[in-house]
Protein backbone atom coordinates (compact mmCIF):
# COMPACT_ATOMS: atom_id res chain seq x y z
CA UNK A 1 0.00 0.00 0.00
CA UNK A 2 1.40 3.40 -0.94
CA UNK A 3 1.92 6.03 1.82
CA UNK A 4 -0.92 8.07 0.33
CA UNK A 5 -3.27 5.09 0.28
CA UNK A 6 -2.26 4.18 3.84
CA UNK A 7 -3.05 7.70 5.00
CA UNK A 8 -6.44 7.65 3.29
CA UNK A 9 -7.28 4.25 4.74
CA UNK A 10 -6.33 5.48 8.20
CA UNK A 11 -8.88 8.27 8.02
CA UNK A 12 -11.58 5.97 6.66
CA UNK A 13 -11.50 3.44 9.45
CA UNK A 14 -8.08 2.24 10.54
CA UNK A 15 -7.48 4.53 13.49
CA UNK A 16 -5.33 3.28 16.30
CA UNK A 17 -5.89 5.21 19.52
CA UNK A 18 -3.48 5.17 22.43
CA UNK A 19 -5.02 6.41 25.68
CA UNK A 20 -2.23 7.84 27.81
CA UNK A 21 -2.15 8.47 31.54
CA UNK A 22 -0.57 11.72 32.71
CA UNK A 23 0.43 12.69 36.25
CA UNK A 24 -3.30 13.05 36.95
CA UNK A 25 -3.35 9.27 37.48
CA UNK A 26 -1.54 9.71 40.81
CA UNK A 27 -4.28 12.07 41.98
CA UNK A 28 -6.89 9.37 41.29
CA UNK A 29 -5.30 6.68 43.47
CA UNK A 30 -6.41 4.34 45.02
CA UNK A 31 -8.84 3.72 42.13
CA UNK A 32 -6.01 3.76 39.58
CA UNK A 33 -3.74 1.33 41.41
CA UNK A 34 -5.43 -1.44 39.42
CA UNK A 35 -6.55 0.27 36.20
CA UNK A 36 -5.62 3.08 33.80
CA UNK A 37 -7.63 6.28 34.10
CA UNK A 38 -9.50 5.33 30.92
CA UNK A 39 -10.95 2.24 32.65
CA UNK A 40 -12.80 4.33 35.23
CA UNK A 41 -16.57 4.04 34.91
CA UNK A 42 -18.27 7.44 34.72
CA UNK A 43 -21.96 7.02 34.08
CA UNK A 44 -23.01 3.95 32.12
CA UNK A 45 -19.68 3.54 30.32
CA UNK A 46 -15.99 3.66 31.07
CA UNK A 47 -13.95 6.43 29.48
CA UNK A 48 -12.49 3.94 27.01
CA UNK A 49 -15.99 2.66 26.15
CA UNK A 50 -17.09 6.21 25.38
CA UNK A 51 -14.18 6.70 22.95
CA UNK A 52 -14.92 3.32 21.38
CA UNK A 53 -18.47 4.46 20.60
CA UNK A 54 -17.20 7.73 19.13
CA UNK A 55 -14.42 6.04 17.10
CA UNK A 56 -16.36 2.95 16.05
CA UNK A 57 -13.64 1.39 13.84
CA UNK A 58 -10.65 2.17 16.04
CA UNK A 59 -8.35 -0.17 17.92
CA UNK A 60 -7.07 0.85 21.34
CA UNK A 61 -4.03 0.45 23.55
CA UNK A 62 -2.56 2.27 26.55
CA UNK A 63 0.32 4.21 28.00
CA UNK A 64 0.04 3.82 31.74
CA UNK A 65 1.99 3.04 34.90
CA UNK A 66 4.71 0.39 34.65
CA UNK A 67 2.85 -1.94 37.04
CA UNK A 68 -0.17 -1.95 34.72
CA UNK A 69 1.70 -2.46 31.45
CA UNK A 70 1.44 -6.28 31.37
CA UNK A 71 -2.35 -6.03 31.53
CA UNK A 72 -2.68 -2.84 29.47
CA UNK A 73 0.14 -2.94 26.88
CA UNK A 74 0.98 -0.35 24.27
CA UNK A 75 0.64 -1.12 20.56
CA UNK A 76 2.39 1.32 18.21
CA UNK A 77 1.15 1.56 14.62
CA UNK A 78 2.48 3.53 11.64
CA UNK A 79 0.05 6.29 12.65
CA UNK A 80 -1.30 6.76 16.15
CA UNK A 81 -3.80 9.06 17.80
CA UNK A 82 -2.83 9.77 21.41
CA UNK A 83 -5.61 10.93 23.72
CA UNK A 84 -5.25 12.04 27.34
CA UNK A 85 -7.14 9.47 29.44
CA UNK A 86 -8.39 12.12 31.87
CA UNK A 87 -10.40 13.93 29.20
CA UNK A 88 -14.16 13.38 29.22
CA UNK A 89 -15.11 12.25 25.68
CA UNK A 90 -17.56 14.25 23.60
CA UNK A 91 -18.66 14.31 19.97
CA UNK A 92 -17.21 17.82 19.55
CA UNK A 93 -13.82 16.69 20.80
CA UNK A 94 -14.01 13.53 18.70
CA UNK A 95 -14.45 15.67 15.58
CA UNK A 96 -11.43 17.81 16.47
CA UNK A 97 -9.27 14.75 17.14
CA UNK A 98 -10.36 12.85 14.03
CA UNK A 99 -9.32 15.80 11.87
CA UNK A 100 -5.81 16.16 13.29
CA UNK A 101 -3.08 15.86 10.69
CA UNK A 102 0.14 13.95 11.48
CA UNK A 103 2.31 15.88 13.96
CA UNK A 104 -0.54 18.16 15.02
CA UNK A 105 -1.71 18.42 18.62
CA UNK A 106 -4.51 20.06 20.56
CA UNK A 107 -3.83 21.53 23.99
CA UNK A 108 -5.80 22.81 26.96
CA UNK A 109 -4.04 25.47 29.04
CA UNK A 110 -0.72 24.09 27.80
CA UNK A 111 -1.58 20.47 28.64
CA UNK A 112 -1.64 17.87 25.87
CA UNK A 113 -5.14 16.64 25.06
CA UNK A 114 -4.52 14.73 21.84
CA UNK A 115 -2.03 14.39 19.02
CA UNK A 116 -1.51 12.33 15.88
CA UNK A 117 1.99 10.87 15.62
CA UNK A 118 3.80 8.82 13.03
CA UNK A 119 5.76 5.83 14.29
CA UNK A 120 9.17 7.55 14.24
CA UNK A 121 7.82 10.54 16.17
CA UNK A 122 6.33 8.19 18.72
CA UNK A 123 9.66 6.46 19.17
CA UNK A 124 11.24 9.87 19.90
CA UNK A 125 8.60 10.37 22.57
CA UNK A 126 9.28 7.02 24.21
CA UNK A 127 13.02 7.74 24.21
CA UNK A 128 12.42 10.95 26.13
CA UNK A 129 13.52 13.09 23.19
CA UNK A 130 11.84 16.31 22.13
CA UNK A 131 9.20 15.91 19.47
CA UNK A 132 10.04 17.53 16.16
CA UNK A 133 7.80 19.68 14.03
CA UNK A 134 4.72 19.38 16.25
CA UNK A 135 2.12 22.08 15.71
CA UNK A 136 -0.07 22.68 18.72
CA UNK A 137 -3.51 24.32 18.80
CA UNK A 138 -5.12 25.57 22.00
CA UNK A 139 -8.71 24.44 22.50
CA UNK A 140 -11.28 27.21 22.69
CA UNK A 141 -14.38 25.08 23.34
CA UNK A 142 -15.31 23.76 26.75
CA UNK A 143 -13.49 20.50 27.55
CA UNK A 144 -13.85 18.68 30.86
CA UNK A 145 -10.92 16.87 32.46
CA UNK A 146 -10.78 14.78 35.61
CA UNK A 147 -8.18 16.12 38.03
CA UNK A 148 -9.24 15.01 41.51
CA UNK A 149 -11.01 12.11 43.21
CA UNK A 150 -13.74 14.26 44.66
CA UNK A 151 -14.89 15.33 41.19
CA UNK A 152 -15.78 11.78 40.17
CA UNK A 153 -19.22 11.35 41.84
CA UNK A 154 -20.71 14.46 40.20
CA UNK A 155 -19.07 13.72 36.83
CA UNK A 156 -20.42 10.17 36.92
CA UNK A 157 -23.91 11.50 37.70
CA UNK A 158 -23.81 13.94 34.79
CA UNK A 159 -22.42 11.33 32.41
CA UNK A 160 -25.54 9.16 32.71
CA UNK A 161 -27.43 11.60 30.50
CA UNK A 162 -24.47 11.99 28.12
CA UNK A 163 -24.06 8.21 27.79
CA UNK A 164 -27.74 7.67 27.06
CA UNK A 165 -27.45 10.20 24.25
CA UNK A 166 -24.25 8.54 23.02
CA UNK A 167 -26.00 5.17 23.01
CA UNK A 168 -29.02 6.68 21.20
CA UNK A 169 -31.33 6.17 24.18
CA UNK A 170 -32.86 9.63 24.15
CA UNK A 171 -36.45 8.36 24.41
CA UNK A 172 -38.46 5.96 26.53
CA UNK A 173 -38.04 2.20 26.16
CA UNK A 174 -39.66 0.09 28.83
CA UNK A 175 -42.57 -2.37 29.30
CA UNK A 176 -45.99 -0.78 28.79
CA UNK A 177 -47.26 -1.95 32.18
CA UNK A 178 -44.41 -0.24 34.04
CA UNK A 179 -45.49 2.88 35.91
CA UNK A 180 -42.94 5.68 35.65
CA UNK A 181 -43.09 9.27 36.86
CA UNK A 182 -41.29 12.06 35.05
CA UNK A 183 -40.37 12.91 31.48
CA UNK A 184 -36.63 12.15 31.36
CA UNK A 185 -35.60 9.19 29.17
CA UNK A 186 -35.98 5.73 30.66
CA UNK A 187 -34.37 2.64 29.15
CA UNK A 188 -35.06 -0.84 30.48
CA UNK A 189 -33.34 -3.68 28.65
CA UNK A 190 -35.84 -6.31 27.45
CA UNK A 191 -34.08 -8.98 29.50
CA UNK A 192 -34.18 -6.96 32.74
CA UNK A 193 -36.61 -7.97 35.48
CA UNK A 194 -38.59 -5.44 37.50
CA UNK A 195 -40.76 -6.56 40.42
CA UNK A 196 -43.12 -3.82 41.61
CA UNK A 197 -40.37 -1.20 41.75
CA UNK A 198 -40.92 2.56 41.66
CA UNK A 199 -39.04 4.48 38.95
CA UNK A 200 -39.01 8.28 39.14
CA UNK A 201 -37.53 10.12 36.16
CA UNK A 202 -38.60 13.61 37.20
CA UNK A 203 -35.03 14.81 37.84
CA UNK A 204 -33.00 12.65 35.48
CA UNK A 205 -32.91 9.60 33.19
CA UNK A 206 -32.88 5.96 34.27
CA UNK A 207 -30.90 3.17 32.62
CA UNK A 208 -31.39 -0.50 33.53
CA UNK A 209 -29.08 -2.88 31.70
CA UNK A 210 -29.17 -6.42 30.39
CA UNK A 211 -30.52 -9.04 32.85
CA UNK A 212 -30.53 -6.58 35.73
CA UNK A 213 -33.01 -7.39 38.49
CA UNK A 214 -34.88 -4.63 40.35
CA UNK A 215 -36.65 -6.28 43.28
CA UNK A 216 -39.94 -5.49 45.00
CA UNK A 217 -40.38 -2.19 46.77
CA UNK A 218 -37.14 -0.60 45.61
CA UNK A 219 -37.28 3.09 44.70
CA UNK A 220 -35.06 4.52 41.97
CA UNK A 221 -34.89 8.26 41.43
CA UNK A 222 -32.93 9.37 38.36
CA UNK A 223 -30.39 10.00 37.13
CA UNK A 224 -29.50 6.36 37.75
CA UNK A 225 -27.64 3.64 35.82
CA UNK A 226 -27.83 -0.03 36.79
CA UNK A 227 -25.41 -2.21 34.82
CA UNK A 228 -25.89 -5.64 33.34
CA UNK A 229 -26.57 -8.55 35.70
CA UNK A 230 -26.75 -6.19 38.69
CA UNK A 231 -29.36 -6.60 41.42
CA UNK A 232 -31.23 -3.93 43.36
CA UNK A 233 -32.55 -5.63 46.48
CA UNK A 234 -35.99 -5.27 48.08
CA UNK A 235 -36.74 -1.91 49.57
CA UNK A 236 -33.56 -0.23 48.37
CA UNK A 237 -33.63 3.57 48.11
CA UNK A 238 -31.45 4.80 45.25
CA UNK A 239 -31.13 8.56 44.82
CA UNK A 240 -29.84 10.56 41.88
CA UNK A 241 -26.29 9.88 40.77
CA UNK A 242 -26.31 6.20 41.72
CA UNK A 243 -24.30 4.12 39.23
CA UNK A 244 -23.67 0.38 39.39
CA UNK A 245 -21.38 -1.36 36.93
CA UNK A 246 -21.83 -5.01 35.97
CA UNK A 247 -22.75 -7.69 38.53
CA UNK A 248 -23.21 -5.35 41.49
CA UNK A 249 -25.71 -5.74 44.35
CA UNK A 250 -27.33 -2.65 45.85
CA UNK A 251 -29.41 -2.36 49.00
CA UNK A 252 -30.18 0.16 51.73
CA UNK A 253 -29.70 3.82 50.83
CA UNK A 254 -27.35 5.00 48.08
CA UNK A 255 -26.91 8.55 46.81
CA UNK A 256 -24.61 10.05 44.18
CA UNK A 257 -22.22 7.10 44.34
CA UNK A 258 -20.65 4.78 41.79
CA UNK A 259 -19.76 1.12 42.19
CA UNK A 260 -17.31 0.47 39.36
CA UNK A 261 -18.34 -3.16 38.99
CA UNK A 262 -18.63 -6.59 40.66
CA UNK A 263 -19.12 -5.05 44.11
CA UNK A 264 -21.79 -5.48 46.77
CA UNK A 265 -23.52 -2.99 49.01
CA UNK A 266 -26.35 -5.42 49.62
CA UNK A 267 -27.65 -4.49 53.08
CA UNK A 268 -29.03 -1.58 55.06
CA UNK A 269 -26.64 1.31 55.58
CA UNK A 270 -25.82 4.55 53.79
CA UNK A 271 -23.43 5.19 50.92
CA UNK A 272 -23.21 8.76 49.68
CA UNK A 273 -20.99 10.83 47.35
CA UNK A 274 -18.54 7.96 47.03
CA UNK A 275 -16.69 5.80 44.51
CA UNK A 276 -16.29 2.09 45.27
CA UNK A 277 -13.83 -0.03 43.28
CA UNK A 278 -14.37 -3.49 41.85
CA UNK A 279 -14.69 -6.72 43.85
CA UNK A 280 -15.58 -4.92 47.09
CA UNK A 281 -18.12 -5.95 49.71
CA UNK A 282 -19.68 -3.58 52.24
CA UNK A 283 -20.99 -5.48 55.26
CA UNK A 284 -24.42 -5.06 56.82
CA UNK A 285 -25.07 -1.55 58.17
CA UNK A 286 -21.78 -0.22 56.85
CA UNK A 287 -22.28 3.53 56.43
CA UNK A 288 -20.19 6.49 55.44
CA UNK A 289 -20.27 10.12 56.43
CA UNK A 290 -20.18 12.68 53.64
CA UNK A 291 -20.36 15.91 55.69
CA UNK A 292 -18.13 17.22 58.49
CA UNK A 293 -19.68 18.36 61.75
CA UNK A 294 -18.36 21.86 61.09
CA UNK A 295 -19.90 21.91 57.56
CA UNK A 296 -16.46 22.90 56.29
CA UNK A 297 -14.84 21.51 53.14
CA UNK A 298 -13.84 17.87 53.39
CA UNK A 299 -10.10 17.07 53.03
CA UNK A 300 -9.11 14.01 50.96
CA UNK A 301 -5.85 12.07 51.07
CA UNK A 302 -3.63 12.76 48.07
CA UNK A 303 -1.28 9.89 47.19
CA UNK A 304 0.89 12.09 44.99
CA UNK A 305 2.19 14.26 47.86
CA UNK A 306 1.00 12.07 50.78
CA UNK A 307 -0.99 14.80 52.45
CA UNK A 308 -4.67 15.56 52.98
CA UNK A 309 -5.82 18.03 50.37
CA UNK A 310 -8.76 20.39 50.69
CA UNK A 311 -11.44 19.31 48.22
CA UNK A 312 -13.56 22.44 48.43
CA UNK A 313 -16.54 20.07 48.70
CA UNK A 314 -18.90 20.26 51.66
CA UNK A 315 -20.27 16.84 50.68
CA UNK A 316 -17.62 14.23 49.98
CA UNK A 317 -17.75 10.52 50.75
CA UNK A 318 -15.40 7.55 50.45
CA UNK A 319 -12.95 6.46 47.73
CA UNK A 320 -12.26 2.75 47.98
CA UNK A 321 -9.82 0.70 45.92
CA UNK A 322 -10.48 -2.79 44.57
CA UNK A 323 -10.84 -5.95 46.68
CA UNK A 324 -11.85 -4.21 49.91
CA UNK A 325 -14.26 -5.55 52.51
CA UNK A 326 -15.98 -4.04 55.52
CA UNK A 327 -17.49 -5.89 58.47
CA UNK A 328 -20.91 -5.36 60.02
CA UNK A 329 -21.47 -1.82 61.35
CA UNK A 330 -18.27 -0.42 59.82
CA UNK A 331 -18.09 3.36 59.88
CA UNK A 332 -16.33 5.24 57.08
CA UNK A 333 -15.48 8.92 57.54
CA UNK A 334 -16.06 11.76 55.10
CA UNK A 335 -13.24 11.98 52.57
CA UNK A 336 -11.78 8.58 53.50
CA UNK A 337 -9.32 7.10 51.01
CA UNK A 338 -9.05 3.32 51.31
CA UNK A 339 -6.36 1.46 49.39
CA UNK A 340 -6.42 -1.88 47.58
CA UNK A 341 -7.30 -5.08 49.44
CA UNK A 342 -8.22 -3.71 52.87
CA UNK A 343 -10.45 -5.35 55.47
CA UNK A 344 -12.07 -2.88 57.86
CA UNK A 345 -13.82 -3.79 61.11
CA UNK A 346 -14.15 -2.75 64.75
CA UNK A 347 -15.70 0.15 66.61
CA UNK A 348 -15.18 3.76 65.68
CA UNK A 349 -14.73 5.47 62.35
CA UNK A 350 -11.94 4.15 60.13
CA UNK A 351 -8.84 6.36 59.63
CA UNK A 352 -9.09 9.02 56.90
CA UNK A 353 -6.34 7.25 54.96
CA UNK A 354 -6.09 3.45 54.95
CA UNK A 355 -2.99 2.02 53.24
CA UNK A 356 -3.36 -0.88 50.81
CA UNK A 357 -3.21 -4.41 52.24
CA UNK A 358 -4.23 -3.54 55.78
CA UNK A 359 -6.58 -5.20 58.22
CA UNK A 360 -8.33 -3.56 61.17
CA UNK A 361 -9.96 -0.30 62.17
CA UNK A 362 -9.54 2.84 64.22
CA UNK A 363 -8.27 0.93 67.27
CA UNK A 364 -5.45 -0.88 65.46
CA UNK A 365 -4.25 -1.65 61.94
CA UNK A 366 -2.25 -4.69 60.84
CA UNK A 367 -0.58 -5.79 57.61
CA UNK A 368 -2.80 -8.03 55.51
CA UNK A 369 -0.62 -10.97 54.51
CA UNK A 370 -0.18 -10.82 50.74
CA UNK A 371 -0.94 -14.42 49.76
CA UNK A 372 -4.02 -14.49 52.00
CA UNK A 373 -5.20 -11.26 50.41
CA UNK A 374 -4.75 -12.76 46.94
CA UNK A 375 -6.70 -15.87 47.94
CA UNK A 376 -9.60 -13.70 49.14
CA UNK A 377 -9.45 -11.65 45.93
CA UNK A 378 -9.64 -14.85 43.89
CA UNK A 379 -12.69 -15.95 45.88
CA UNK A 380 -14.31 -12.56 45.31
CA UNK A 381 -13.93 -13.01 41.56
CA UNK A 382 -15.13 -16.60 41.73
CA UNK A 383 -18.30 -15.44 43.53
CA UNK A 384 -19.17 -13.49 40.38
CA UNK A 385 -18.36 -16.39 38.07
CA UNK A 386 -14.89 -15.20 37.07
CA UNK A 387 -11.35 -16.53 37.42
CA UNK A 388 -8.47 -14.26 38.41
CA UNK A 389 -5.64 -14.60 35.91
CA UNK A 390 -1.97 -14.69 36.74
CA UNK A 391 -1.54 -11.13 35.46
CA UNK A 392 -3.93 -9.73 38.06
CA UNK A 393 -2.30 -11.78 40.81
CA UNK A 394 1.09 -10.39 39.80
CA UNK A 395 -0.35 -6.87 39.81
CA UNK A 396 -1.49 -7.28 43.42
CA UNK A 397 2.00 -8.46 44.36
CA UNK A 398 3.50 -5.39 42.70
CA UNK A 399 1.08 -3.03 44.46
CA UNK A 400 1.95 -4.70 47.77
CA UNK A 401 5.65 -4.05 47.22
CA UNK A 402 5.09 -0.50 45.94
CA UNK A 403 3.06 0.43 49.04
CA UNK A 404 5.27 -1.16 51.70
CA UNK A 405 6.39 2.21 53.08
CA UNK A 406 2.75 3.12 53.80
CA UNK A 407 2.58 0.18 56.22
CA UNK A 408 6.04 0.63 57.74
CA UNK A 409 4.74 1.02 61.31
CA UNK A 410 2.02 -1.64 61.14
CA UNK A 411 2.47 -5.07 62.79
CA UNK A 412 1.85 -8.28 60.88
CA UNK A 413 -1.62 -9.74 61.24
Amino acid sequence: MSPHALHEAFFIGMQHIILFDSDIRDSLLPLTFTRPVSDLRLGILTIKDKWAHLFEEASFSHITAEALEPLFPINIQDENILINSAVIPSSTLQYRIANLQPNEAIMLDGELIATRLLRHQFEYLLDGSDLEDITGYELTEDVQMIRHLWELPSISKNQITADMQLLSMSGHFYPKDLQIRGDHPVFVHPSARLDSAILNAEEGPIFIGEEAWIMDGSILRGPIAIGQHSVVRMGAKLFGGTVAGPKCVLGGEVKNSTLLGYSNKAHEGYLGDSIIGEWCNLGALTSNSNVRNTLSAVPVWNYADRTRQESGQVKCGVFMGDYCRTAILAQLGAGSSIGVSCHLYGSGTCPPSVPSFTWGGMESMHIYQLERAIQVAMKAQASKGMIMGQGHQDLLRTIFLDTQSDRANFPDS
